[in-house]
């Protein structure tokens, strides 16, 4: 509970407090992706679907192994009829929130606005969990590529231009397409047209590799061409990078120092024993998908004034500030996406 002392007051130590910039939530991933919203009272799980190309492979979904003399028709005789097949991916929606609590007292007697920075910071913190939702779900995706070596505690190597390609290859022999659209930022679901590319994804401590890269063009050289979003940096061949501190890195998951000397070769390392593992995300078009109550505006924010008597609340001594949502997010094909497992410079 936010009491009179919790925070000192300028009226209780007469003294300054510093003020201290907030970190706006960052909304990078969470934009992208198939979206679809969901009407209130009528279920908690959605189903993608999809129709599957003729003689789709199983293993990619994309057509393979066809065989032109099947489709060669014979005079006067008419060819086997084909089928059509779907494939259904479900996704539940889960609930999120955060609650923050204040007492009468902070309310009214306190210097700063208390429940107007809640409610400012109850804003931010669940725009960084919806970030971290999808985040979260893309990342899990199966199809991975090593910087170097078989395994994620090999690695030791920083991001280059010829696993990017691999990565592509990857997703274009399961015929993924590149992106051509994102969510435009309001509360609809419309989309925005873009130029078509892969969307890289990475932690701001990959940037600096990402810029040294040969062929690459900060987005202050794209002249007419428009940037997907604000935190894109750049682009080489059919690749656009867009960064973000919310990608979070797999900690001490590298080589250990002791075997490949880490650190020593200026990896970057948050500890003594193993460099640091950034996952770099190369995403096709409609990889993956996101379901929200209804659509994008879907926080339900509570704010109870302590002045609000009730019978939890009888004498009015307490109030609350919160939110909370339903969302989720599903891979739809794991053969568009690849995780493309790095580390970064120590700088």
């Amino acid at each position: 509970m936010q009491q009179y002392n919790t925070v000192p007051s300028r009226n209780l130590i007469q003294a300054e407090r510093d003020m201290l910039a907030r970190a706006e939530p960052i909304k990078v991933i969470s934009t992208f992706g198939d979206s679809k919203p969901v009407p209130q009272n009528k279920t908690d799980t959605v189903v993608f679907r999809r129709a599957l190309p003729i003689d789709a492979s199983a293993t990619t979904g994309a057509p393979s192994g066809m065989a032109i003399n099947d489709y060669l028709l014979q005079e006067g005789v008419t060819p086997g009829a084909r089928t059509i097949s779907y494939q259904d991916v479900s996704v539940t929606l889960q609930q999120f929130g955060v609650l923050m609590k204040l007492s009468s007292k902070a309310e009214c007697l306190y210097e700063d606005d208390i429940p107007k920075d809640m409610v400012a910071l109850v804003g931010e913190h669940m725009g960084s969990i919806e970030e971290l939702i999808s985040y979260g779900v893309v990342r899990g995706g199966t199809n991975v590529v090593f910087a170097n070596g078989a395994a994620r505690t090999a690695i030791t190597a920083v991001i280059n231009l010829n696993r990017l390609r691999q990565c592509a290859r990857v997703i274009e022999n399961a015929h993924g397409k590149r992106v051509n659209e994102k969510l435009a930022a309001s509360p609809n679901y419309e989309t925005r047209a873009i130029e078509a590319s892969y969307l890289v994804f990475l932690h701001t401590d990959v940037e600096a590799d990402v810029r040294g890269l040969v062929g690459f063009v900060p987005v202050a050289r794209y002249g007419s061409q428009k940037v997907v979003h604000e935190r894109e940096i750049g682009a080489v061949e059919q690749f656009r990078f867009i960064t973000s501190p919310y990608f979070r890195p797999f900690l001490l998951s590298g080589a250990n120092a002791t075997v490949g000397t880490v650190l020593a070769a200026g990896i970057a390392c948050t500890g003594s024993n193993a460099s640091d593992v950034y996952p770099v995300m190369v995403i096709a078009k409609s990889a993956w998908g996101q379901v929200a109550l209804k659509g994008m505006d879907a926080i339900d924010p509570t704010y109870l004034p302590a002045k609000v008597k009730s019978h939890a609340n009888p004498l009015g001594q307490f109030g609350y500030v919160g939110a909370q949502f339903w969302k989720n997010a599903v891979r739809l094909n794991e053969n568009w996406m690849v995780r493309y497992e790095v580390a970064a410079t120590a700088l």
